[in-house]
């Protein structure tokens, strides 16, 4: 490799570090440091997901962890890169229990964001040639068997098998943790297939595999719902996931003495008791359809449906469609039925955050696009670069980004406001993955819909509510009516109660799921950050939770599988700075 003058320069900064660290002097390190600099932690030092923010918590971190990690030397890993003065280089290191990576970035000869990294357990070879998934149950495919605890009881449960729960139970599957995922559906792809018939993901391929298998080079940028489904049926026989479908978690306590779970799961006409020491609910954030109450339901003679349950347009041609909403569903929606050869007026009753595909992929693509590839970078590399943005960072540059695209995309949103299409970037102008981080609704990364809004295919009435319902009309809040024959709802779910898989009491200890306290309505503080309660400890012994698109998933399962498997092996896993419980008002 040739050393360039950014190789040294990180050296020299890799020297004093390593100096500074074998005399365990405290302050020797902090004065390699900045004094806004950032240090997150992926398990390497906290066993947690945690962010210390300025020196001031990054000492009190160290002065608490350093000494009992036992690292040893940072070494340089590959080429260090210089952009503007700012050198970001990759370093690897082992703890007593571990192999980590880390990124530093350098501003000026100190360090101004540090990210550590767990890889893998020191344990993780013997693990290998420990009980199988596989081993439970015995008998018959997973999915049918009417094994109930006769093998014995599996050391992990998972609830839910859409996305999240079959990435982290193929992880726990490489790390030989015995895990058994159970899901009140027939399929794990049910939950995708039970979605509107021209559902795509709007989010790229490339960013959004999932975890040891990747997609195959002809793979589609954008797949449909049916084929994402396929692959999530592929995914679990590929990898081997132990499943249980048609089986409820109807309830779930912690015994304290035991350090086990007593899970309730009916499956059939059966209640089965499962007793593992780890429960990982993968069942997402949304619960119960939000349906407003209006007067006039009743008397309304068309037809009325939550957008839940919209599949496609097939019986609408030519007939006066109202679909209340402005967010994702509601824009997939309009456009469905508007090209099945329905009349369709969206109704929005409040600004929408709405940003172009093409603006937002640019940085995606730089980490995880075919260039990226070419430049050596995979996907393992592009997730440790991603997280090693802290989300106080995150919300400064995806401002930059906002504030990019107003002159970038200046005369789409000016056509999009001409035609009555109210805009907001969030209520901090950050944007939409910030909003994805905090509130996952109430935004549309448009895919075509808004320019059928622009040409006025879909017709809009913004600013005004839906107050009641005629027989043949919507009335708004302005006094008017628009004819109908149908309207559809999307107006999005409530939050997604924890009861009844855990009781009360567990869900109370554990409160919120999401967000990480940046101060918005949505979003409301103390600062946490870090995304709360996912993919890390919780207050309740045993109880992990995770959530997220495909491509979030994909690397928070693969922290959370270390720290499931860290348990099962034994490894003393002292949590640094567990999180509080956040309830809103």
């Amino acid at each position: 490799m040739v050393t360039t003058v950014a190789d040294e320069q990180f050296g020299a900064w890799l020297t004093a570090f390593n100096n500074a660290a074998s005399s365990t002097s405290v302050d020797a390190l902090i004065a390699l440091f900045h004094p806004d600099a950032f240090w997150r932690d992926f398990l390497a030092f906290t066993w947690n997901v945690h962010t210390a923010e300025g020196v001031d918590a990054i000492r009190e971190m160290l002065i608490a962890r350093f000494e009992r990690t036992a690292i040893t030397a940072w070494q340089q890993a590959g080429p260090v890169r210089s952009n503007n003065g700012v050198l970001d280089g990759m370093v690897t290191f082992n703890t007593s229990d571990a192999c980590c990576d880390a990124v530093i970035q350098l501003r000026d000869g100190k360090a101004s964001i540090v990210l550590t990294s767990m890889t893998a357990l020191k344990v993780l070879d013997e693990a290998r040639n420990m009980g199988s998934v596989s081993d439970y149950p015995k008998s018959g495919e997973a999915g049918n068997s009417g094994v109930e605890t006769d093998t014995g009881q599996p050391y992990c449960v998972i609830v839910g098998a859409g996305h999240c729960g079959l990435s982290i139970a193929a992880r726990l599957q490489q790390l030989g943790v015995p895990t058994l995922v159970i899901d009140r559906r027939e399929r794990p792809s049910d939950t995708w297939r039970d979605r509107h018939d021209s559902l795509m993901l709007h989010t790229p391929s490339y960013f959004d595999e999932m975890p040891l298998f990747p997609y195959p080079q002809n793979w589609p940028l954008y797949p449909s719902k049916n084929q994402f489904a396929n692959w999530l049926d592929a995914y679990r026989s590929v990898m081997n996931v132990n499943l249980w479908t048609a089986a409820e978690c109807v309830g779930a306590d912690f015994d304290d003495a035991l350090g086990k779970w007593r899970l309730q799961v009916r499956r059939g006409d059966r209640v089965i008791e499962l007793n593992p020491e780890q429960l990982v609910i993968t069942t997402g954030l949304f619960g119960a359809p939000k349906m407003p109450t209006l007067d006039g339901k009743e008397r309304f003679k068309g037809t009325q449906q939550h957008a839940s349950l919209y599949r496609n347009g097939r019986d609408y041609e030519g007939l006066r469609c109202v679909v209340v909403g402005s967010g994702t569903t509601a824009h997939d929606i309009s456009a469905d039925l508007w090209a099945s050869g329905a009349h369709v007026t969206m109704v929005q009753r409040s600004p929408t955050l709405v940003m172009r595909w093409q603006t937002l992929s640019d940085g995606l693509a730089q980490l995880y696009g075919s260039e990226a590839k070419k430049r050596g970078i995979t996907t393992e590399l592009a997730d440790l670069l991603f997280a090693a943005i802290p989300l106080r960072s995150v919300l400064r540059m995806h401002q930059g980004v906002v504030s990019q695209a107003k002159q970038r995309d200046a005369q789409f949103y000016e056509r999009l406001k001409s035609a009555g299409f109210q805009v907001t970037f969030g209520e901090d102008e950050a944007g939409v993955y910030p909003q994805v981080l905090r509130d996952p609704g109430r935004y549309y990364i448009d895919v075509g819909a808004s320019e059928l809004i622009i040409n006025g295919n879909i017709k809009l009435r913004s600013g005004v509510a839906v107050t009641g319902l005629e027989e043949e009309t919507v009335v708004l809040s302005d006094g008017s009516e628009l004819p109908a024959d149908a309207v559809f709802y999307a107006t999005g779910y409530d939050r997604k109660p924890l009861a009844p898989i855990v009781n009360k009491d567990i869900a109370e200890k554990v409160g919120w799921l999401w967000g990480f306290g940046s101060g918005i309505s949505a979003d409301p503080g103390p600062w946490e950050g870090e995304i709360r309660n996912i993919g890390k400890p919780t207050q309740q012994t045993g109880l992990w939770f995770l959530a997220g698109g495909p491509g979030i998933v994909r690397s928070y399962s693969r922290v959370l599988a270390l720290q499931i498997k860290a348990r099962q092996a034994g490894i003393p896993t002292a949590v640094y700075k567990l999180a509080e419980a956040f309830h809103a008002n």
